[in-house]
């Protein structure tokens, strides 16, 4: 990106010293501009979209660094002559995006007197994947075009590198919605009571997790200041956990904890400088154990970082099966009849009144979060091949036909605080508090073979 005169700095950080209640001519240290809000962090703005976003809104306001007695009327228009000026600044090729596929919601934006922040106006990107089933007309995929919106005109100057702002738009392959799980979490209702929905979690053998996560942060402590040494990814805390870091561990190493009876292997594998993740990309990872085999594995984008045989449990029996649904059978052993409940007792399913839960995003307690991105996590009651976890990162085909499948999270709800579970079973997650849904999301597609 180009450096920003010094200026628009001095101009933008004013702003959080201006309100229309409080404005203190005193506080005047330069003449009035107007600017794009959008452009404040960065002129490009990214839009990328598959085939469940056909249409995208993109909002814009023209703001003002101090506000004016009289009303401040400004002009906006697509300029399709910027299209030159960008590919030039950026090393690009990329075309104009026909006129068929978006619209200004309008041309002109008032900012009254009084106040510093113009009424919406939105840019709307459409029929972007086409009509019908066929897709008549959709953008092709993984092509990339612009659209430049300037401000034109306005009775007030202009803040130069903040009138401009330029939208990138792709329809992508790749998955382009995820779900920002910093300081929050998923939580799975139907797990904790006995139902068809939780039967599937209980009575395993061995298990796989996988998830795209794309870390912002390894957190070193919390808002109290304690320190922070996990980042919690998906499963149970102290019991089979997928997570980022350990007390006396690397912070920003990948372990599987399997403490828990059913798997017994422990902190999965030991201390390595050389498997640190980084923060600002997209990583798929997963796990699996099998019973069995007593093989424990993890992978990174599609393959075996870490490996491990002869571990874990030493003999298969129903006391020691993968439970992932705990308070279900605590559910079960307390509605039980009187007759039914000395077997459940011999099951331990009395003791799991305090147990931990399956989440995505939280274990022990609030201070673990993923600080971070995720999308496309899964459960299976098998250990996945190395084969199946790099051929099948990015989907499941037909996830309600395969019954190994225990929950299938995609996080491309785009809305709302439910995550929709796309296996037979059901199981919808629920955020403990309003998910953001960030823009200009694009996990890169790694596992294409070359022609």
């Amino acid at each position: 990106m180009r450096r920003i005169h010094s200026y628009v700095f001095l101009v933008l950080a004013a702003l959080a010293f201006v309100a229309c209640d409080n404005y203190d001519e005193n506080d005047k240290k330069f003449d009035n501009v107007v600017y794009l809000d959008v452009a404040k962090i960065s002129e490009i703005q990214l839009t990328t979209f598959n085939n469940i976003t056909p249409e995208v809104e993109k909002p814009l306001q023209v703001t003002l660094a101090y506000p004016e007695s009289v009303d401040v009327t400004v002009s906006l228009a697509v300029d399709p002559s910027l299209v030159a000026t960008y590919n030039a600044r950026y090393g690009t090729d990329w075309p104009m995006l026909d006129a068929k596929y978006y619209s200004l919601s309008a041309d002109k934006a008032i900012v009254p007197a009084g106040k510093t922040v113009s009424e919406i106006v939105t840019l709307r990107f459409q029929a972007l994947t086409g009509e019908g089933e066929e897709q008549i007309g959709a953008l092709p995929i993984d092509a990339t075009y612009l659209v430049p919106v300037r401000i034109t005109g306005a009775s007030i100057a202009q803040l130069n590198g903040s009138d401009v702002v330029y939208y990138v738009v792709k329809r992508s392959s790749a998955i382009t919605v995820a779900a920002q799980l910093t300081d929050n979490w998923i939580e799975f209702p139907t797990l904790d009571k006995v139902s068809a929905n939780s039967l599937a979690f209980n009575g395993l053998t061995a298990v796989t997790y996988e998830a795209f996560i794309y870390i912002d942060d390894f957190a070193k402590q919390n808002a109290q200041g304690s320190p922070v040494n996990i980042s919690s990814v998906l499963g149970v805390e102290q019991y089979l956990l997928l997570r980022i870091g350990d007390t006396n561990f690397e912070r920003e190493q990948l372990q599987f904890d399997g403490s828990g009876s059913g798997s017994a292997f422990g902190k999965f594998p030991g201390r390595d400088v050389t498997k640190k993740l980084d923060t600002g990309r997209w990583y798929h990872v997963a796990c699996t154990y099998d019973q069995e085999t007593r093989t424990v594995r993890i992978f990174v984008d599609g393959k075996i970082q870490s490996e491990a045989t002869g571990v874990g449990i030493t003999l298969q029996d129903e006391k020691n099966r993968i439970n992932l649904a705990m308070r279900a059978l605590y559910n079960q052993w307390e509605t039980a009849s009187d007759a039914d409940k000395p077997q459940y007792e011999a099951m331990g399913y009395n003791k799991f009144n305090d147990a931990y839960q399956f989440f995505i995003g939280k274990s022990y307690d609030d201070y673990r979060p993923l600080n971070g991105k995720i999308a496309e996590a899964r459960v299976w009651s098998v250990a996945r091949t190395p084969e199946q976890i790099w051929e099948c990162m990015y989907d499941v085909e037909n996830p309600k036909d395969d019954p190994t499948l225990l929950g299938y999270w995609k996080f491309n709800d785009a809305k709302g605080n439910t995550i929709k579970d796309y296996s037979r079973y059901g199981n919808h997650g629920v955020a403990k508090y309003d998910i953001v849904w960030p823009n200009g999301i694009e996990i890169p597609i790694i596992n294409k073979t070359e022609e």
